[in-house]
């Protein structure tokens, strides 16, 4: 190596590898995911956005507009484990919202335990945890690291969005019953609910916000890049005869349960979700000592509302402008419980979202469909003729097949073999574009797009024997709404934006994957990575200013 190699790679280290004794730990890490959210709606609806909600976090903090998922699916479960763990569903376990469990021979939902009870309503259900996620979480060390010290809480609409964030050691997880619009939790955190949720939940909100009719922000004219109201690229809710403004809740959903269901299907979801983070902060006493904590709040209607209306209407950049304001809100009540300057903030996505396959289709894009149920059934026909009668698919879920093992042994069929059969038919199809095995995927080494993608979302105990991914456009039919959970640059960029103590001002156009979220979290905390990490710090997130020497 050159002397002047030598010295560039010396003046970077120097530059990077900051003394962690003299880095200031943030009182507080907030963790904000925002469901469905793909990172052109920052540009999209930048110019419409107020200056104290997203445009204060791009304009004050780190932006790195090039963050992918690097697995397959791209979906809300699946997503929250991979940011808090930092690693991909191959070694956190949670491979869907669902999955299909071979030895149990049914379906489990990915936050399913049947060991715990919900807490705080009287509505049957499974308890909810994140025992099934094999991996610690950034929140899960921070306890360790702080001896127990250090505060977690997590918050959504939707329990795998709270539960999954929140981790094994978490002092709270709560999400909305929609049966009965109060937040909810779990024995699994704690044997009911503490006094400042009961108060919350006493106060009702969720039923002023559904008595809420829902109108735009602004004139028509101010929705530039959205298309006409009317259009027929949306789903019609039931009460109404056209996908257009208002929407007056009320007469949308029945006065019993589930009425709280129009908490997801508006920007009045996103609204209940800070009102509780804004109770948390005042209650609590989050971010209030020298131990770091962390609060995780997680955004889900713009999931729900982006398939409903998807990316190019007028509900959806409506949406986000209320969003905009709710980041704003969020940040002033930080600002005056935690202090300015005491907390750092990362903003990111489970997932994105295709546009409306209808769209796609009048404008000539490439798009098409295929029938889901009918594939199945050619599958096992052709399967029948290659090596005999029965049942050899034994389930099929999200495009992942699940062959009939007892049958293969009692025929004496080798599931390598029954694999690539399935495989090579499944490659004639039209639509196909990736086929692969599990055996392919367990002894093959890739480093092509598709194929590392499919790797990463193999949890072996979980996985079936054939998984197939359909041309970019492709949906099972073309309708209206968005949709996700491909490898698709659509589906897996996101937003990522940094913000607060030890984050310095800028852009990265550098590639990043969601994994190296949780380990950059972890550095700026002085926490140890999660047991099961797999991504790396951001360099460019971390290289902020080194405080003078003897600072406190």
């Amino acid at each position: 190596m050159t002397l002047k190699f030598l010295l560039a790679a010396g003046l970077l280290l120097s530059s990077t590898m900051l003394p962690a004794q003299n880095r200031p730990v943030p009182k507080l890490m907030v963790g904000i995911m925002v469901d469905q959210m793909r990172t052109d709606y920052l540009t999209r609806y930048g110019d419409q956005f107020g200056p104290d909600g997203f445009n204060r976090l791009r304009r004050e903090g780190f932006e790195c507009r090039n963050t992918q998922y690097n697995y397959i699916p791209t979906v809300t479960g699946p997503g929250h484990a991979s940011v808090y763990t930092g690693t991909t569903p191959r070694y956190h376990g949670i491979v869907g919202n669902s999955w299909y469990d071979r030895r149990l021979r049914h379906d489990v939902y990915c936050t399913d335990d049947t060991t715990v009870q919900l807490v705080g309503t009287t509505s049957k259900g499974l308890g909810v945890s994140a025992r099934n996620q094999v991996s610690t979480t950034l929140g899960d060390e921070l306890k360790m690291t702080y001896g127990g010290r250090s505060k977690v809480l997590a918050l959504s609409l939707k329990d795998r969005g709270s539960a999954l964030p929140a981790g094994h050691m978490a002092d709270g997880a709560f999400w909305l019953d929609v049966n009965t619009g109060d937040f909810i939790s779990s024995t699994y955190y704690m044997p009911q609910l503490p006094a400042w949720v009961r108060d919350f939940n006493a106060q009702k909100k969720a039923d002023a916000y559904r008595q809420q009719t829902w109108t735009p922000l602004r004139e028509p004219a101010a929705y530039l890049n959205s298309l006409p109201d009317s259009n027929r690229y949306e789903r019609i809710f039931k009460g109404k005869t056209a996908a257009t403004f208002p929407y007056p809740l009320a007469t949308l959903a029945p006065l019993n349960p589930p009425a709280y269901e129009s908490m997801y299907t508006s920007p009045f979801g996103d609204n209940l979700v800070t009102d509780l983070a804004l109770a948390a902060l005042q209650s609590t006493d989050l971010g209030r000592d020298e131990v770091p904590d962390l609060l995780a709040i997680s955004y889900s209607s713009p999931d729900a509302v982006g398939h409903a209306f998807g990316p190019l209407s007028k509900e959806e950049n409506d949406l986000y402008l209320r969003l905009d304001l709710e980041i704003a809100r969020l940040l002033q009540a930080l600002d005056k419980t935690v202090g300015k300057g005491k907390y750092t903030v990362f903003l990111t996505s489970d997932h994105g979202a295709s546009e409306v396959t209808r769209y796609l289709a009048d404008h000539q894009a490439p798009v098409g469909s295929f029938s889901q149920a009918a594939l199945n059934q050619a599958a096992n026909a052709y399967l029948v003729t290659q090596l005999g009668p029965g049942q050899w698919i034994e389930a099929e879920r999200g495009r992942m097949y699940y062959l009939n093992r007892p049958l293969m042994k009692q025929q004496k069929v080798e599931p390598a073999r029954a694999q690539q059969l399935l495989a090579d038919f499944l490659r004639e199809q039209p639509g196909i574009v990736q086929v692969n095995t599990t055996t392919q995927l367990l002894n093959a080494s890739y480093t092509t797009y598709l194929e590392t993608k499919l790797q990463n979302g193999l949890y072996f105990p979980l996985f079936g024997d054939v998984r197939f991914e359909l041309q970019p456009g492709w949906t099972g039919d073309i309708g209206v709404g968005a949709s996700h959970g491909t490898g698709y640059a659509y589906d897996s960029h996101v937003p990522l934006l940094w913000y607060g103590m030890g984050i310095p001002t800028g852009v990265s156009y550098a590639p990043h994957v969601i994994t190296d979220i949780a380990p950059t979290a972890a550095m700026l905390l002085n926490s140890k990575l999660p047991s099961a990490c797999t991504g790396q710090p951001i360099v460019e997130v971390l290289s902020g200013p080194t405080p003078k020497k003897g600072r406190k």
